[in-house]
């Protein structure tokens, strides 16, 4: 829950659009998405992990694509799988956006 150290891997101007059941929107710039991050970070369980399933890189044009779950103390949360997208800038190496979405319940 590190959110200082998950914002470093963002540009400034990064955007961020999320599709779930709680969180549908999209945020511009790093205070914008942190403020999501504490947001959704507050509604979890402190205990609580993202387990990465897949990854699938393209590096020639900066992509890549995450499976995802959620887990507590080692138990998968129900209706809490996802699977995420991000973009890469070129010349920093930092993630200029990310797309979520969450399975519905």
């Amino acid at each position: 829950r590190d959110m200082e150290t998950a914002l470093d891997c963002f540009t400034d101007d990064a955007t961020y659009q999320t599709e779930d059941p709680v969180f549908v929107d999209t945020f511009r710039g790093k205070d914008s998405l942190k403020e999501h991050l504490l947001k959704n970070a507050a509604t979890l369980p402190s205990s609580c992990q993202i387990i990465l399933d897949d990854l699938a890189i393209d590096e020639s044009n900066g992509t890549f694509g995450v499976r995802w779950h959620l887990e507590v103390d080692g138990v998968g949360i129900p209706n809490l799988k996802g699977c995420s997208m991000y973009t890469k800038d070129k010349s920093s190496g930092l993630l200029k956006s990310g797309y979520d979405v969450t399975e519905s319940p």
